[in-house]
This record gives C-alpha cells, sequence and structure tokens, in this order.
C-alpha cells in the first residue's frame, strides 16, 4: 500500500510538472471568450474551472511559495493538469478501490474537522486577566527545584542490599557505581546531572524529593528497570519564567483546554458503543 501510495504520488508530481514546462501556442485567441462565459474560465472535457475556483487556487498556491513567482498561465496549466489526471483516475475505476475510499473518506474527516476547529476556535482571545490566573496555576504546580544524583542500578534486591552495606561499611559510592552499576552511567560513577523530579519515573522522584542532600538511601528503590540505589549530591532552585515571556504559551494552554472540553461535551451527549460494551438497543 505504501508502495502504491508513493509511486502514484511521484507520477502526478512528475506529471504536472512536466505540463507546465510545456508551451501552450495558440490558445491566447481562445482566452477571453472562455473567461466571459458565465464565469467559467477554462474548461477539460465536460468540466468547468471557474474565474472564482482559479482564483481561490492561485492565491493559495502563491501563499504557499511566496518566494517563487507563478504566472496566471503556470498556475492555471497546473488547474489544467491536475483535473486531466484526476478524469483520467475516475476513468481507470481508482477512485472505486476500497482503499482509496477510505483515503478519501480520511482527507474529507480532516477538512470537516480543520474548518469546524477554525471556525470554533480560530479567533478565540483570552483577556489578560484570564492569562494571568492560568499563569499562576501552572506556576503553583510547577516544581522550581532541580536536584543532582548519582545511582547504582542493579537487577536484584539482594544485589542492591550488598551495595547498601558495602557503602554502610565506608566504600566509594563512585567507585562501586563503576563497578557495580549495570545503567549507562556507570562508567560516569552513576552520575544523572541535574535534573528535575519530574523526568524520573516516580518511585524514583519520590525518593529524591524525600532526601537530603549528601545522603543516600538507606533502602534500595525499585523501578521498572531494577533497584537503585541513590545518592543525593545536591538540590538548587531555578528561575520561574516571567509571565510575558509565557503569554503565548498559556494561551495555547488554554486554547487547548478549551478545545478540550468542547470534545468532551460533544462525547457526553453522544451515544457511543466501543469494542467489547454491549451496545444499547433501547429506543
Amino acid at each position: 500500500m505504501y508502495k502504491f501510495k508513493y509511486a502514484l504520488t511521484v507520477l502526478l508530481v512528475f506529471c504536472v510538472l512536466s505540463l507546465l514546462s510545456c508551451k501552450h501556442e495558440g490558445s491566447s485567441s481562445s482566452d477571453d471568450s472562455a473567461q466571459d462565459n458565465s464565469g467559467e474560465y477554462a474548461r477539460v472535457n465536460d468540466v468547468i474551472i471557474t474565474k472564482n475556483e482559479y482564483e481561490q487556487f492561485a492565491k493559495a498556491k502563491r501563499a504557499s511559495q511566496p518566494d517563487t513567482e507563478f504566472t496566471d498561465q503556470a498556475i492555471i496549466d497546473e488547474m489544467i493538469a491536475t483535473e486531466i489526471l484526476r478524469q483520467e483516475a475516475i476513468k481507470q475505476g481508482i477512485g472505486d478501490r476500497p482503499e482509496i475510499i477510505e483515503q478519501i473518506k480520511r482527507q474529507e474527516s480532516n477538512i470537516l474537522i480543520n474548518t469546524l476547529m477554525t471556525d470554533k476556535f480560530g479567533d478565540l482571545k483570552f483577556t489578560e486577566e484570564e492569562l494571568k490566573a492560568e499563569f499562576d496555576r501552572l506556576i503553583q504546580l510547577s516544581d522550581s527545584s532541580e536536584f543532582k544524583a548519582r545511582h547504582i542500578l542493579l537487577q536484584t534486591e539482594e544485589d542492591a542490599n550488598a551495595v547498601l552495606d558495602a557503602l554502610s561499611d565506608g566504600a566509594d559510592f563512585i567507585e562501586l557505581a563503576k563497578d557495580k552499576s549495570q545503567g549507562p552511567s556507570a562508567p560516569n560513577g552513576g552520575d544523572l546531572g541535574w535534573f528535575k523530579a519530574t523526568t524520573m519515573v516516580p518511585p524514583f522522584a519520590k525518593a529524591v524529593q524525600e532526601m537530603e542532600k549528601g545522603t543516600y538511601t538507606k533502602s534500595a528503590v525499585k523501578t521498572r528497570f531494577g533497584w537503585h540505589v541513590i545518592l543525593l549530591e545536591d538540590i538548587r532552585e531555578v528561575e520561574l519564567p516571567a509571565f510575558d515571556d509565557v503569554k503565548h504559551d498559556v494561551q495555547r494552554n488554554l486554547t487547548r483546554q478549551t478545545i478540550e472540553k468542547y470534545v468532551e461535551d460533544l462525547q457526553n451527549n453522544a451515544s457511543i458503543v466501543r469494542p467489547g460494551e454491549p451496545q444499547n438497543d433501547e429506543g
């Protein structure tokens, strides 16, 4: 399927470019009459390309490639080439293929949804007070702390306890990490650098947040990666961004929330049966 779609796309582009490179001599004599025929700008077999269709296509074409100069002739040639290929594809029954019908349905859905979202939310604005309130909420949820830690990763609790016993006997954490850790940071003595707790898996993050600087965990921490012995070397507070610096991000966040609420409301008012759920035949 992928090879078919790719080949068809390449063929379409090649044919259009080839047709655009050709000069249509002797066509200028019929241009005026074609344009005056009830808005008709061009015709391909029995299909009319209207003046309005041409203007919309030309506007979009030039907007998409502002650094390229397109003549009116080149643009209408592209529209004609596209229409010729569309008609030929229909003639050969391509539009009746199940996989093509499915692709057309998806494209139709995308166009409808994008238009709906643009109509409803394209001009959505929030007041300065709303933006500031959302900013304050996000700041309260933000963790300004960063941690610098090392860890020794073992695959069994027994091995982790053996490392903890060695540390209790005065062993050097960095050397133990180099020798015993099975994580990628082992050659660097288990060094994880600076990180926010939210970037770590929850058990690891919780352990680090509860530790004091300069201490190591008294019991191994289990995660999906194995058993960790952690040394917390340092903690620092990072400066949070100013409101003006992230105002646009806050606007996007509020827009996303508004769209999510809109979709949620539509779902709540819809009759939905998911796979494996019994169908409700009432009504």
